[in-house]
């Protein structure tokens, strides 16, 4: 995937796309700047070969019968020789093609448009470049030829080729440096729009800042405030209906229970001697609570998801505040099941919403109640974790625990521990889970103190003022 993200950058696409054609110019520009430069360098070459030849003419002697005769003394030809990188050689051939002097057998440039002529030819294993001038008399024609090996052309040409490589290439990294570095500027406030969607929560659905953006990318940025407007209106309408369920749920539930109460009421009042309609009133009481139970979570596990709410209601809270209020909720309870119900609590601030935090506190004191015996201890902490400096909300108690086995999937909705028993629908590590996620806060589950017990931990990312 972290392939596929950088292959699919609009930089290194631009880059990708725009070095294809810069190597075909660069290719195309090493060649024109060699050709036009190595027939100049060519033709200077020959000139030095035709000078040769007119060094070469100067020092004949032509009869006025058309007889040739060299009169190049030894330290002339050596002269005419030297050369430090090639080979030197000449010929001169008489009006009938006879040989006068110089070096028997080399190729002589056949005749063209101009005189001097020149040819590329082959002499004594060597490519050898010729230069041959004629001399038209009485007798007939008479050829001069000077030649010399390629090693000083082919030298020039390579390092003319080095150097114009090297400079085509100097200047198409330079292109593709400005060209990264305007793509780079370019793409800032693509950047900064990458960056203000990334600090989002899943809750923040406010219209994206596009003050900034480029023209060519405003109509997504619109489109997506449009789809963050549908979103949130979605969101809305969900919570309105999510708290219509909770109100039409809650009170048709509560009147049934009442009159459960009622009628049980009724039947210790009036002396019911049957014991199964007691029973069986008793049974219907108990399942009726628990439906209650149960279609409270799953409305609070409904309005804890991020897409029932849209954000807005989160605020600096001090976690203190909120336990005590859990403890206080729960004592009545707590006393009536003979179980110790402690707190303690240290300033703790964070952003959080209010709601959602006591649906999550209720829930933990609930499960811990639930499955702790008469006896036993719950305790509600808050404060900072010293080795994090992080915010905390936490409750203990000293029941049964949960085997290590287990605690991977306590978290599932409806899973309940087998073999337990105390009755539960398994939804209450659920809400707590979705309601930390939602702060993105992380839940910690660990064993009480002294390894008994449970002690589950919200710990926040962040707190707040």
């Amino acid at each position: 995937m972290a392939a596929a993200a950088r292959t699919s950058s609009v930089r290194r696409r631009l880059l990708l796309l725009l070095s294809a054609p810069l190597g075909l110019l660069l290719a195309a520009g090493v060649l024109i700047d060699y050709y036009s430069t190595a027939s100049p360098m060519h033709a200077a070459y020959d000139q030095v070969l035709a000078s040769s030849i007119v060094a070469v003419i100067a020092h004949l002697n032509i009869g006025a019968d058309g007889e040739v005769k060299s009169e190049l003394s030894d330290q002339a030809i050596a002269v005419l020789r030297a050369d430090n990188h090639d080979e030197i050689y000449y010929l001169v051939l008489g009006a009938d093609g006879e040989f006068v002097a110089g070096d028997a057998g080399l190729p002589v440039a056949p005749p063209g448009s101009d005189n001097p002529s020149f040819a590329d030819a082959e002499y004594r294993d060597a490519q050898v470049r010729v230069a041959t001038y004629r001399l038209t008399n009485a007798s007939g024609v008479i050829a001069v030829s000077v030649a010399e090996t390629t090693n000083k052309r082919r030298e020039a040409l390579h390092s003319m080729l080095t150097f114009i490589v090297a400079s085509d290439l100097a200047q198409l990294l330079g292109t593709l440096l400005l060209v990264w570095v305007g793509v780079r500027a370019g793409l800032q406030p693509l950047l900064a729009l990458r960056d203000q969607i990334a600090r989002r929560s899943a809750r923040d659905l406010a219209a994206l800042d596009d003050s900034q953006v480029p023209g060519e990318v405003r109509p997504l940025t619109q489109e997506l405030n449009r789809l963050f407007a549908r979103v949130a209106e979605a969101a809305n309408a969900q919570h309105r209906f999510l708290a219509n369920a909770a109100h039409q749920l809650r009170t048709p539930l509560a009147g049934l229970q009442a009159q459960l109460e009622l009628l049980s009421n009724d039947l210790r009042g009036h002396g019911a001697s049957d014991p199964a309609l007691r029973e069986r009133v008793a049974r219907l009481h108990a399942g009726m609570q628990r439906l209650g139970h149960t279609a409270n979570q799953l409305l609070a596990l409904a309005r804890a998801e991020p897409a029932a709410n849209p954000g807005g209601d989160f605020r600096a809270l001090d976690l203190a505040d909120l336990a005590k209020d859990g403890v206080a909720a729960h004592f009545d309870r707590a006393l009536a099941a003979r179980i110790d119900l402690g707190l303690e609590a240290e300033p703790a601030r964070t952003q959080a919403s209010d709601w959602l935090l006591r649906e999550l506190l209720a829930n933990l004191i609930d499960n811990a109640l639930t499955y702790t015996p008469a006896g036993g201890n719950v305790t509600v902490r808050c404060g900072t974790a010293s080795e994090l400096r992080q915010v905390f909300l936490e409750v203990e108690d000293d029941g049964p625990g949960i085997p290590d086995a287990e605690r991977a999937r306590v978290f599932e909705r409806f899973y309940r521990i087998a073999g337990g028993e105390r009755e539960g629908n398994g939804l209450g590590l659920a809400i707590v889970e979705e309601i930390a996620r939602a702060h993105g806060a992380a839940v910690v589950l660990t064993s009480g103190a002294g390894g008994r017990g449970t002690r589950v931990r919200i710990r926040f990312a962040t707190s707040g003022a």
